[in-house]
């Protein structure tokens, strides 16, 4: 009787740890599959995305030269926040503004920004292109970078190149212009970020010019608050990653570069500093008065429970212990009048709203390969026929794959 348990038990024992086995094999596998993806996919995807820009940016300085005119300064109208891009309306010239029928009153905005008559959309989109598209061009020589950057700093802008902080100013403007990038995967533009020293040249090319940047000594650019920094080298500071007050005015013209630190780790943030060698240049008002406007109407745009707290959860009401009047006492809403600050944080510790999305993507490869082997077993007998259903459910557990690899990078901070 022993003998009969004993050969009973072996088998379910087989089974057990043969599933654990094929279960661990596969986990290997796809993490092995997420690091090759994060080597060697991440770059590939950043290397067209940057020949694109190039174009783009290529292009945008042919228009810049032949666009640009400020000679034209008309009366101050009203105008719909979504005429801040050429993308949303048809490019007009200062002398062929559209005609409103004043018989028919078109439908009031929600919001409104009060800009100079007359301008071209088209002009403006120049000097403000929409967040992911070419806005400079980042020569380092002394480290090998030659890249396209991109206006914002979002994780999706930063997969296509470094990132201009927009809430900052303009390479070749007065004040502090802050650009971010990855130190790895994405092209890793700022891999070698820590080997600048003072003296090192930083070349900033926009429709505006070409603006030649000189490394600082951490010394020279941070004197009086390298009590804030936690460790510094030759030409870089390491500070905490909520150390916003490196993107703020220091009463200089300078450059600053941030990325995360150590190399795939975002624990701290390694920072850079450059002066400007340059003459500084300014934009027209009007471009002013729109950037000003377009930062200010994302902060009033949102709702009152759309803030989150500190905890990066959305707030909830107090309980006072009696229940709240909802209509006499509405949500109070934001009245922001302030462009929001520059977060050094921002689009470098990754994206938590990913985490469900590369879970499910996870859960579709997953399914597509067992629906694929399961088929095989049952539907045919012959070895080729099981090879070709798994082969068929491989097509597309393969896609889904790659896509959980997408949001899963987007869920992780950067390294």
């Amino acid at each position: 009787m022993d003998d009969v348990e004993a050969s009973t038990a072996t088998p379910r024992l087989a089974i057990v740890l043969g599933a654990a086995g094929r279960v661990m094999i596969i986990t290997g596998l796809i993490v092995l599959l997420f690091v090759v993806f994060q080597l060697w996919g991440t770059n590939f995807q950043e290397a067209r995305s940057q020949s694109d820009l190039r174009d783009d940016f290529d292009q945008r300085l042919d228009e810049a030269a032949s666009l640009i005119d400020f000679t034209v300064v008309a009366p101050t109208t009203t105008l719909p926040s979504a005429t801040l891009h050429a993308a949303t309306v048809p490019a007009t010239t200062s002398s062929s503004m559209p005609v409103v029928d004043e018989a028919v009153p078109p439908e009031p905005p929600s919001t409104t920004v009060t800009l100079p008559g007359g301008y071209d959309p088209a002009v403006l989109a120049l000097y403000l292109p929409e967040d992911g598209d070419a806005l400079a061009r980042l020569e380092i020589p002394a480290i090998d970078v030659d890249k396209v950057v991109v206006r914002g700093v979002a994780v999706s802008d930063l997969r296509k190149g470094p990132g201009h902080y927009s809430q900052s100013a303009l390479p070749g403007n007065a004040g502090n212009s802050a650009i971010a990038g990855h130190r790895t995967t994405w092209g890793s533009p700022f891999n070698r970020i820590d080997e600048l020293t003072p003296g090192d040249e930083i070349v900033v090319t926009t429709i505006q010019g070409e603006f030649r940047y000189r490394v600082l000594d951490p010394e020279e650019a941070y004197d009086g608050q390298l009590d804030l920094v936690d460790d510094r080298g030759d030409g870089h500071i390491i500070v905490d990653p909520n150390a916003a007050w490196v993107l703020t005015d220091f009463g200089d013209d300078r450059l600053t570069l941030t990325a995360c630190h150590p190399k795939l780790s975002s624990r701290q943030r390694i920072v850079v500093a450059a002066e400007l060698i340059n003459p500084t240049v300014e934009l027209p008002e009007w471009v002013v008065e729109a950037d000003r406007a377009q930062q200010v109407a994302a902060v009033t745009q949102l709702g009152a429970h759309d803030i989150p707290d500190d905890t990066g959860e959305q707030a909830e009401p107090a309980d006072t212990g009696e229940q709240a009047d909802l209509v006499d006492e509405p949500a109070p809403q934001p009245t922001t009048t302030e462009p929001p600050a520059a977060d050094l944080d921002e689009g470098l510790n990754g994206e938590r709203g990913a985490i469900p999305g590369a879970s499910a993507w996870m859960g579709g490869a997953i399914g597509f390969w067992f629906v694929g082997g399961f088929a095989g077993r049952r539907w045919t007998s012959g070895r080729s026929g099981r090879f070709g259903l798994r082969l068929a459910g491989l097509v597309p557990a393969a896609l889904c794959l790659w896509f959980a690899f997408e949001m899963i990078d987007r869920a992780l901070p950067a390294g």
